[in-house]
């Protein structure tokens, strides 16, 4: 089962928590005890190392002893040896203060007579190697003989429940062989029940403090892994090539560095995919456009040699046939004619083979002028009158008397292909009309209908290809090559104007379009008429 690093940290944060508070009751049970005494029998020692200095007959005494017993919270007792004592610390004679002692410092209100004679008990025994271990000797000076003493009520019927005391005797002889007793004491209720009562307190307050937390890590912790986890979503979303999210940078740290250095990559990758699709795109592009003029090439190469195979072996076979003997002069000159008739188809295949290249390659140079569009059509009717006359075709023409800048006799040639196509595919209808419209307020169209035949829409979009022939026996009818349009449209490419074609209404329609200069509108036109 995956675990989330939001659970995990809330888990190990609870851990955390619960481990201290465990380890905290574990110390308190099980050093605190110790800790404490030893802290307050080092308090017992420092207070007798102010109170050794004190002159036992200073009139101010008790005033110095009380000042030690407030800062330390001890009760000190002072007793002087009068006499040698013998065997008074029997069991029977241990409810008052033993007779050859009197206080010098002390009441019996703080320390009860009865207590002072067990603790000098427990202290002569130790002196004597008799003692047992809950009296200890401890240095405090070479003159002095003192012992650390800890008297629980278990021990000491005098004291009442659950309290221990702790109790500091010092011996000083004095010059008279006498001697003289610092008793230091310090009582307090067993550290065990306050072991008990801390440790209870602790699991009171560690328990409201693991709700407090737990809310709190809960809102840290979404607070540290939300970004994380949305840094991850949107690495999984890179992984699988979507760039459109971003991560939110909430934060001016290591994650947020993360999240502006996720940000950069998903950008930068974006952008090298993007330039990487361009170029697949392009590098497929080029390939399809060199197979497509390779195939272009070939059916080039196989249309102009058709073209001229046919010509090439009327040439040869005529020019075998004047070997011949006995040819009279009107089988010669007939046999000539068609020479050079074929010859001359051949001559007109080759020029516009040379007038394409020249136009694709770019070498022809436009010469722009202005001229009206009326004038030119009109003019390329004219050349046609012969063989309107011939095929009875009565041309319609309706153009509009407009300026255009253009090359004039690169347009015409675009015209005179586009009639010249009519007339070849026209039908009994016998209908040419040559008109322009408007089909923007800056775009006039001219346009060339014949009736006829639709183009097949597979076909449409080819017979602008060089060598393309709709209707091949009629192409062969009038001797045509299949280049005318393909010119046209080239010329068109040059001179920066629109072209098409279309099938209309019982016919076929061939148009370019020119973009006109400012003024030069419909609207200027109609001023013109008027």
């Amino acid at each position: 089962m995956r675990t989330s690093i939001r659970s995990r940290l809330f888990l190990i944060t609870y851990g955390l928590i619960l481990a201290f508070i465990l380890g905290l009751i574990i110390l308190n049970n099980t050093y605190l005890e110790r800790y404490y005494i030893n802290h307050r029998e080092n308090s017992l020692i420092s207070a007798f190392s102010e109170i050794q200095s004190i002159d036992l007959d200073d009139y101010d005494l008790a005033s110095q002893i009380y000042d030690v017993e407030e800062n330390y919270n001890i009760n000190v007792h002072i007793l002087k040896e009068v006499e040698p004592p013998e065997n008074i610390f029997d069991d029977d004679a241990l409810d008052s203060l033993p007779v050859p002692y009197y206080r010098i410092y002390g009441n019996q209100m703080s320390m009860h007579d009865g207590m002072i004679g067990r603790i000098m008990s427990e202290f002569e025994d130790q002196v004597d190697g008799t003692g047992s271990n809950l009296v200890e000797s401890v240095e405090v000076g070479e003159e002095y003989v003192a012992y650390l003493g800890n008297l629980e009520s278990a021990s000491q019927p005098m004291l009442s429940e659950n309290i221990q005391m702790l109790t500091l005797c010092v011996s000083q002889e004095q010059s008279d062989d006498l001697h003289l007793y610092y008793i230091l004491s310090v009582t307090f209720q067993s550290i065990r029940d306050s072991i008990s009562v801390f440790n209870t307190f602790t699991i009171i307050i560690g328990f409201v403090f693991m709700i407090m937390a737990g809310g709190f890590m809960y809102l840290i912790s979404y607070r540290f892994t939300n970004p994380i986890l949305q840094i991850n979503q949107v690495a999984q979303d890179i992984s699988n090539l979507d760039f459109t999210h971003k991560v939110q940078i909430t934060s001016n740290d290591e994650i947020g560095d993360l999240g502006r250095s996720i940000n950069l990559m998903s950008s930068q990758l974006e952008n090298a995919i993007k330039d990487l699709q361009k170029a697949n795109e392009k590098l497929a592009a080029d390939i399809e456009l060199k197979t497509k003029i390779d195939e272009m090439r070939k059916e080039f190469i196989a249309n102009a040699s058709h073209e001229l195979k046919t010509p090439i072996s009327l040439i040869m076979g005529y020019s075998e046939a004047l070997k011949l003997p006995g040819l009279n002069t009107e089988t010669i000159d007939e046999y000539l004619n068609i020479i050079m008739d074929e010859s001359n188809k051949m001559n007109k295949l080759v020029m516009e083979l040379l007038k394409i290249s020249q136009l694709e390659s770019g070498f022809v140079e436009l010469q722009m002028t202005d001229f009206s569009i009326k004038d030119l059509v009109e003019e390329t009717i004219r050349l046609f009158s012969i063989m309107f006359a011939e095929a009875g075709i009565v041309p319609e023409v309706d153009i509009e008397d407009i300026q255009i800048t253009s090359d004039y006799d690169a347009l015409q040639t675009v015209l005179s292909n586009f009639i010249a196509n009519a007339i070849h595919h026209i039908d009994k209808r016998a209908k040419i009309r040559v008109i322009s419209e408007f089909t923007s307020e800056k775009m006039l169209r001219v346009s060339v209908y014949n009736s006829g035949k639709h183009i097949a829409e597979s076909d449409i979009d080819r017979v602008w290809e060089s060598f393309f022939k709709v209707d091949k026996a009629r192409t062969r009818s009038y001797g045509g090559q299949g280049l005318g349009l393909s010119i046209a449209r080239t010329t068109l490419i040059n001179l920066g104007h629109g072209y098409g074609v279309r099938n209309a209404d019982g016919g076929v329609e061939f148009f370019f379009e020119i973009a006109l200069r400012d003024g030069n509108d419909a609207k200027n036109e109609n001023n013109n008429d008027s």
